[in-house]
């Protein structure tokens, strides 16, 4: 058993980085609480373009969004939101 101890002390080492991820361009950036966020914007019941912006404005409390990328954002915003309610 002194042999798992050992083993199970570099565990302490590793960290998993838990930030839900969003495809922007192709690329995975983590946003802040963008679970949390979904779900908010879900129990309004708004439609496009309201709603584009909404997800959007809600990510840019959370996190840095580069102007020359805001459309970006919101596009990749609207497709994980229509992923996760369809």
């Amino acid at each position: 058993m002194a042999d798992c101890k050992k083993c199970d002390s570099s565990l302490d080492a590793i960290q998993l980085d838990e930030t839900p991820k969003l495809v922007v361009k192709g690329r995975e950036i983590g946003i802040n609480a963008l679970d949390d966020i979904m779900k908010a914007v879900r129990t309004r019941d708004l439609r496009e373009p309201e709603l584009g912006n909404v997800l959007l404005d809600e990510v840019k409390r959370q996190d840095y969004v580069p102007p020359s990328m805001v459309n970006d954002y919101r596009a990749a915003l609207l497709q994980d939101y229509q992923r996760r309610f369809g």
